[in-house]
């Protein structure tokens, strides 16, 4: 079982659409893991800054030195103060670091789109090449499209999503966890991230979407196939005739599962979206899509997202012990470590015409950078925002995002948050202290390979 999780939290890897520049690793730089890969760009040592009206060339905005990635929020403060919607030529995007402009282009989808092949140049391009390359390339990916599509499918797949069937799963997340937690002992080092975070978000999803349990490595190989077209094209001998094979086994077993109706829960995922393909809603492949993108695309920003909870509480004993004393609290809990410590970094948005945004105007089809973390630490919004609070009043993070496009899985992840945290502090009555860190995960979703408590 733990091999095969693993794979799929690996797989995350392949699991949306390109949403910014394809890169390579740079000579002598040790080569990421699949997350970072996913979301790699070239190390430069400067980037171009507009500041006070003048372009000046200055060491101000390198997301991929060590002192960044240990803590990026001074830097990004200072960008905040300067120019809040900056100009790099490094990265080829506007980064926006105010909460303000943050939340602006996550609301104007009239301006800004999710969809990189919106992008200009080459890059847009070569989006739209490699999705006609490929099987499943002209479906939508709901996280990178935009309406009508976005729309229609999101109102399908919200049938799934209602609380009453998210507060369903939460005796099944909290039985996970203990299990999770079992070889845990006070006292002993226990790696937090494979152990537990990854492992929980990947099982809490597929549970939730109804897959029968021995399907699941037959699943992940199909979505693998299918998600490496997508993003490589045919630019590879064997890739697209692979993803042509995944989607005709996929599409045989989910014709089987819905002729003998054999979901693993009433009202999942798979039955709703398996219903509206009989109503003719969906699109068979649009239906693939979907259920491949569900599957992996959380897994990343979630696993990251209870490493960093419990890295910023192992460096806040004192807060330990008040959410202990305090456990109605862990839902607020929840949100200021969402606001502290965001696993998505930035997302991704392309302009759709030339745009005023701040002091500066957006060109059609260049790319902005929302930097969800720098937003959440935004003092105009937040007051005293670099201090744990979870008595924080009016918290409206925008780690889930924001508009149409807030995270379809929020009220999942935030269970998992919420019931992780609560299992952590139960079994280290005491508290729990740091061993080990080795930061990872990449420049837009940020968080830990290996993060070892005792």
């Amino acid at each position: 079982m733990d091999g095969h999780l693993r794979g799929v939290v690996a797989g995350n890897a392949a699991s949306g659409s390109t949403s910014i520049a394809p890169a390579r690793v740079p000579k002598g730089r040790r080569s990421a893991g699949p997350l970072a890969r996913r979301y790699a760009f070239p190390e430069r040592p400067r980037a171009e800054a507009f500041v006070a009206g003048t372009l000046s060339r200055v060491a101000i905005f390198n997301p991929f030195r060590a002192a960044y990635v240990e803590d990026p929020y001074p830097i990004l403060d200072r960008i905040r103060s300067t120019e809040p919607v900056l100009w790099s030529a490094d990265l080829g995007a506007w980064v926006v670091t105010s909460y303000a402009e943050c939340l602006r282009v996550l609301q104007d989808d009239d301006s800004f789109s999710s969809d990189p092949v919106n992008a200009s140049g080459e890059f847009g391009a070569n989006v739209a090449r490699r999705r006609a390359e490929v099987p499943l390339g002209h479906a939508p990916i709901m996280g990178n499209s935009d309406s009508p599509h976005h729309e229609r499918l999101r109102t399908i797949v919200n049938r799934a999503f209602t609380p009453r069937a998210i507060e369903a799963q939460r005796a099944r997340i909290e039985a996970h966890v203990a299990a999770l937690l079992e070889p845990a002992t006070p006292g002993t080092p226990f790696e937090l991230v494979s152990s537990l975070a990854e492992l929980l978000a990947v099982t809490t999803v597929l549970d939730y979407i109804g897959f029968p349990p021995e399907s699941l490595e037959s699943v992940r190989t199909w979505s693998l196939a299918l998600m490496r077209a997508r993003a490589e094209g045919a630019s590879q001998p064997g890739v697209v005739e692979a993803a042509t094979g995944a989607r005709e086994e996929m599409l045989g077993f989910l014709a089987r599962i819905a002729e003998a109706r054999t979901y693993s829960a009433p009202a999942n995922i798979l039955s709703v979206l398996i219903d509206a393909s009989d109503e003719g809603a969906i699109e068979p492949d649009e239906m693939l899509m979907m259920l491949i993108h569900i599957s992996l695309a959380g897994n990343g920003p979630t696993t990251m997202a209870i490493a960093n909870a419990a890295w910023v509480l192992s460096q806040h004993p004192g807060a330990q012990a008040w959410l202990r004393a305090h456990p109605d609290a862990t839902p607020a809990a929840v949100e200021e470590l969402l606001r502290f410590e965001t696993s998505t970094h930035f997302v991704a948005r392309f302009a759709l015409a030339d745009v005023k945004l701040g002091r500066r105007t957006i060109r059609r089809g260049q790319q902005v950078q929302v930097m969800v973390g720098a937003a959440n630490r935004d003092p105009a919004r937040f007051s005293n925002p670099d201090k744990l609070d979870f008595e924080r009043a009016d918290n409206r993070q925008l780690a889930f995002g924001y508009g149409v496009h807030f995270c379809l899985g929020a009220p999942l992840a935030r269970q998992e948050l919420d019931l992780a945290i609560r299992g952590l502090l139960g079994k280290f009555p005491d508290g729990f202290q740091l061993v080990e860190a080795e930061r990872g995960g990449s420049y837009q979703v940020r968080g830990f390979w290996r993060l070892v408590v005792r």
